[in-house]
């Protein structure tokens, strides 16, 4: 009984070891096996290939360019002139207003004539004297040259003669000369208008004596008191940097946009200026436009395109560049399928398209669309199926919108 008694334990305590020992292999091959299976899920999650990007595509094109040249200026009159009477007195009548259209040869002012016209009268009655001695001495003349071809008249008579009738001939140009004058006076009195134009500007009344010496003024003169501009047809006063001086040429087309009319204006270069302002670093052209309507007024602001003849030139959609003034870039599609970055030089040409000064040739493949901005270097990329524009079409807008391409 004893030796029984002391065996059962013995094995009892052998068996529990055995499952502790079994509990803990498993425990430990579970834990492993967990182990195992992040680790694969982890190396699974390295190797899976990162989405490509939907983009769209344009490309490089060799196009005729003609890229305006631009200035800004002032619209001036054709010509324009100070008005101011001719003679001396008191002004009588002036018929226009500031504001008013004339045309060539319309009354402006007149002065008070009345001694004028005295004058001439005076003088138109010294002159039929004049002429009435003029005629006797010339009918005496022929008597004695007559009478001295007969031999009854002597040579000191016929000298004698022949010096009066030389005298009433001065005499009586003497008197037409200062009849003209006269005439020319009174006509003066009426200032008339030198062409077709409007009154800008008055500083003349009725009852105002003025004077052509000291301060009265003459036509053309800085003390004129009427200014007379001819706006049939105006001039456009137009600065260019200097930097464009070498493309601008007589003749080239021109089109004008003036400040407060709705309409453009097509002319041409009338005029160059060689002068070079030191100050502005600008050359002046003018370009003629005609204004029958009179709705061009001098003064208005004017601006100004010009436009060079057309040259070759890299174009691209300017949609596809990015990046800023100075630092430029475009996104290309490499070999491998993948965003490749390039730097690129460009100018603005218009709000569609820039030129393409460097970093590319003509045909090249450009990425653009609504998802190039978030593109990096070495990103994958799937070129889609594109209107002329490099927008998405319209058969591909839905499959864009569910991939979450915005």
């Amino acid at each position: 009984m004893p030796p029984t008694t002391h065996k059962r334990p013995y094995t009892l305590r052998i068996r529990m070891k055995s499952a502790v020992q079994a509990t803990l292999i498993a425990g430990l091959a579970l834990s492993l096996a967990a182990c195992g299976e992040e680790d694969a899920a982890q190396s699974d999650a390295e190797v899976a290939p990162v989405a490509a990007v939907s983009v769209f595509s344009t490309q490089v094109l060799n196009e005729e360019l003609t890229k305006p040249i631009t200035g800004t200026g002032t619209m001036t009159a054709h010509k324009g002139t100070d008005v101011g009477p001719l003679i001396d007195g008191i002004i009588e009548e002036v018929f226009v207003r500031v504001g008013d259209r004339v045309a060539e040869g319309d009354p402006l002012f007149k002065t008070r004539d009345v001694e004028f016209r005295l004058r001439v009268q005076e003088l138109e009655a010294q002159h039929r004297l004049a002429e009435a001695e003029s005629r006797n001495s010339r009918r005496e003349l022929d008597r004695i040259k007559e009478l001295h071809g007969k031999g009854v008249a002597s040579v000191g008579q016929l000298d004698n003669v022949q010096t009066k009738a030389d005298i009433a001939t001065a005499r009586l140009n003497v008197a037409r000369a200062r009849l003209d004058a006269a005439k020319q006076n009174l006509k003066d009195a009426t200032v008339y208008s030198p062409f077709d134009g409007v009154i800008t500007s008055q500083q003349i009344y009725e009852g105002k004596f003025m004077s052509t010496r000291g301060g009265g003024g003459g036509m053309g003169g800085p003390s004129g008191v009427l200014r007379v501009l001819k706006i049939d047809i105006v001039a456009a006063i137009i600065n260019v940097p200097e930097v464009h001086v070498g493309q601008l040429s007589v003749g080239m087309k021109a089109r004008i946009y003036v400040d407060g009319l709705d309409g453009v204006y097509d002319s041409e270069i009338h005029v160059f200026n060689d002068q070079v302002d030191q100050t502005t670093r600008s050359a002046e052209v003018r370009i003629g436009l005609r204004n029958p309507e009179y709705l061009i007024k001098p003064g208005m602001f004017a601006r100004a395109e010009f436009f060079p003849p057309p040259r070759e030139a890299l174009t691209l959609n300017r949609k596809a560049v990015l990046g800023i003034e100075g630092s430029h870039y475009v996104f290309i599609e490499d070999a491998a399928g993948r965003a490749k970055q390039m730097p690129v030089r460009v100018s603005q040409i218009d709000a569609e398209r820039v030129e393409l000064l460097e970093g590319l040739t003509e045909g090249a493949e450009v990425l653009m669309g609504p998802t190039v901005s978030s593109l990096v270097e070495g990103m994958p990329v799937r070129i889609e199926n594109s209107t002329s524009d490099g927008q998405p079409s319209a058969a591909l807008a839905p499959a864009l919108t569910t991939t979450g391409v915005q």
